[in-house]
């Protein structure tokens, strides 16, 4: 009886990494980078948010500016974008602010992932441009609920496809 049960264990086996063949290469083109940086983190004082600043509305003048950006600059689709700031909350308020210098197409929102070290958040989930808040070009918006990083520290930053959120496909 021990042939059988190896051969079913060998069928399994094979089935099991066939499958795992097939998977693979749709997970690594949908989490294809399609801008990738090192965020070094600052603040101009104990009150103000931390992490990057460069050309935002409210940091626009030069001894506003904080924190440093490797590579700023990403297209899609034959359009160029900036970012002007990636920046947590005031003394760790709990939100996060990733802001362009224009305004990023529905269907990319629809499917964009933004990465800052290991938290993964969703362009489709965050508010943009809300009235009450700061008014920007293009300022998404999430509720951060991490840790702030420390002021030099430096943070993997990257804007992904991700996968189409449910009932997209």
């Amino acid at each position: 009886m021990s042939a059988p049960r190896s051969g079913g264990f060998a069928l399994a086996g094979f089935l099991l990494a066939t499958a795992a063949m097939l998977v693979a290469p749709t997970r690594a083109h949908a989490q294809a980078p399609v801008w990738s940086a090192t965020l070094t983190v600052a603040r101009t004082n104990a009150a103000d948010a931390v992490g990057f600043c460069g050309g935002a509305a409210n940091c626009s003048g030069e001894a506003a500016h904080y924190g440093a950006l490797s590579e700023p600059g990403f297209s899609i689709g034959g359009t160029g974008y900036t970012v002007t700031s990636i920046r947590w909350g005031a003394g760790g308020e709990g939100y996060i602010h990733f802001t362009l210098d224009r305004a990023l197409s529905d269907e990319d929102v629809a499917s964009l992932v933004l990465q800052l070290d290991d938290t993964s958040l969703s362009l489709a989930e965050a508010r943009v441009n809300e009235p009450a808040e700061h008014d920007f070009t293009a300022n998404y918006t999430w509720d951060g609920s991490g840790s702030v990083p420390d002021e030099a520290a430096s943070v993997s930053v990257s804007l992904s496809r991700g996968p189409a959120p449910e009932g997209q496909g």
